[in-house]
């Protein structure tokens, strides 16, 4: 099966998590009543994943769902000891990014994310922890995570020349770690 033209289709996971920033918008302020009726039937309408981002590209990422005893989350850091936290939305990162998760977890979903270079460089470290990164279906991956666990990997995915470029190195003792493109 080719993807079709316009890209890649959107799920009901997709159009739900968009509606979710919407309805958090309208809560905020941000929209009114009659912007999101408007934006909720261009977003069950739209087809691609592309089209769903689009409804919500002006708005400001979600915030980050934290617990745990330490946490911190940046462009160029995610940590997490003791607890879990969840980075997703639209939001920047940096060309060298440090995910560090000990005793907790840490969700990364990457797919709204906008690199400040071409080439990201990401680095794993975890200790009986477990770390979920999602990349972007159109990004390029290489993966050099060491493992002592359970992991479940994507094959390195090399890509066009000119999409992003994301690089993982590191190492994850004990715990799990996962990486998926979607």
């Amino acid at each position: 099966m080719t993807e079709p033209s316009g890209g890649i289709l959107a799920s009901d996971a997709d159009r739900d998590a968009a509606a979710s920033k919407l309805a958090e918008a309208v809560a905020a302020g941000r929209l009114s009543l009659a912007e999101h009726d408007t934006r909720l039937d261009t977003l069950f309408a739209a087809r691609t994943q592309d089209q769903v981002s689009a409804v919500t590209a002006d708005l400001p990422a979600l915030p980050v769902r934290r617990s745990g005893l330490y946490r911190a989350v940046d462009q160029h850091r995610c940590v997490v000891i003791g607890g879990a936290a969840q980075r997703a939305g639209r939001f920047p990162i940096g060309r060298f990014c440090t995910v560090t998760a000990v005793f907790g977890g840490l969700d990364l979903d990457l797919r709204a994310a906008v690199p400040s270079q071409e080439e990201i460089t990401l680095t794993v470290w975890g200790v009986a922890a477990r770390v979920s990164i999602t990349v972007p279906a159109r990004w390029r991956v290489t993966n050099q995570v060491f493992v002592a666990g359970s992991s479940q990997v994507m094959a390195d995915r090399e890509g066009r020349p000119g999409e992003p470029l994301l690089r993982l190195r590191g190492t994850c003792l004990g715990g799990t770690f996962r990486l998926s493109q979607e």
